[in-house]
């Protein structure tokens, strides 16, 4: 009779047991992280050059309709990591700007909840500060939209000698200012994201005046200085500020066939655009990016599953003494 009861009483527990580890067990979520090949989000700063300026399908009102470098790496990013986090691209470019402009546009706080959490940000900004003075030389020389085949060779030497130099103190005076805005930029991004920051290089399209090479040569110079005051503030004071992306030396020859300057616009064309998202791209492929993902974790039983267990482990050693507690009583009655 006392083998039926423990049998019971061993069966009632085990099925107990069985019933907890079901409906009792809880599995906890942990994050992981995920390396991917290129940025989560970006951000494009800038002028014109970055906003896609003469493209097809341009507008100053929405700049992710133009086949601009922005939007070619906007559109191969997010299906590289479709199946991953997902991308997000943002163009906050603004036509025209120069330096100081977009130095006011980040002072005022307007693009901080863009900037926040950017995994890099892509700079190109100048062009505006330095190549309408040296636009306007040839203008004042006579060239313009309307004289396609200006004769250069008509151009008075004297004449020209005296515009250009009273232009250079302008121009060293805008780069100068460049020099010094660029750093303040580079110290309000690092404010506002954690993410790099890639400033890239000027191009030259005075190149194409190859006839006139007094103009070119000119140009060349205060180019070459623009970039390399962006070059030499990368790493300044062996401190680390931002990531160089040379577009300049991409179009080096090549201004004629990447740019629209035959239409008396400096802007890249379609071309351009492309050369110019294969040099940033390459840039940001360098760069180590990864996102969060929480997953399931490790299975384990919870708080009440164990105090349960610990329940019924009291109460079976309590039924089982009692039934050791029968079994003697009944053999000490039987012995007498």
């Amino acid at each position: 009779m006392w083998k039926k009861r423990l049998a019971a009483v061993l069966s009632a527990g085990a099925v107990a047991l069985s019933l907890c580890s079901c409906s009792l067990k809880t599995q906890d979520m942990i994050e992981e992280k995920r390396s991917v090949p290129v940025p989560p989000k970006m951000v494009f700063l800038g002028d014109s050059i970055a906003a896609g300026y003469g493209l097809d399908g341009y507008d100053k009102d929405d700049l992710y309709q133009c086949e601009s470098y922005a939007n070619i790496l906007g559109k191969d990013y997010t299906e590289l990591l479709a199946d991953e986090c997902g991308h997000t691209m943002i163009n906050d470019s603004v036509s025209g700007d120069t330096s100081q402009d977009l130095l006011d546009l980040l002072d005022s706080g307007a693009i901080d909840e863009d900037l926040k959490g950017s995994d890099a940000v892509v700079v190109s900004i100048g062009g505006n500060d330095v190549l309408n003075i040296i636009f306007s030389a040839a203008e004042s020389l006579g060239w313009s939209e309307d004289t396609q085949d200006f004769d250069f060779g008509r151009v008075k030497i004297k004449e020209a000698i005296s515009k250009l130099t009273s232009m250079s103190d302008q121009i060293d005076k805008a780069l100068d200012g460049y020099e010094v805005n660029l750093a303040k930029i580079c110290d309000e991004l690092h404010e506002r994201t954690d993410g790099e920051i890639y400033v890239q290089t000027l191009y030259n399209p005075v190149e194409y005046f190859k006839d006139w090479k007094m103009l070119t040569e000119y140009a060349d110079g205060k180019i070459d200085r623009f970039n390399e005051i962006v070059k030499d503030g990368a790493d300044a004071d062996g401190v680390h500020h931002y990531t160089v992306i040379d577009v300049g030396n991409q179009f080096e020859g090549r201004n004629s066939q990447l740019t629209n300057i035959a239409h008396y616009d400096i802007h890249p064309n379609a071309d351009g655009h492309k050369i110019i998202a294969e040099a940033v791209d390459k840039e940001l492929r360098k760069g180590e990016y990864s996102y969060i993902v929480t997953v399931p974790g490790e299975e384990h039983y919870t708080d009440e599953a164990i105090r349960l267990f610990i329940t019924l482990g009291i109460v079976g050693v309590l039924l089982i003494g009692g039934v050791i507690t029968v079994i003697i009583r009944s053999r000490l009655k039987k012995d007498a």
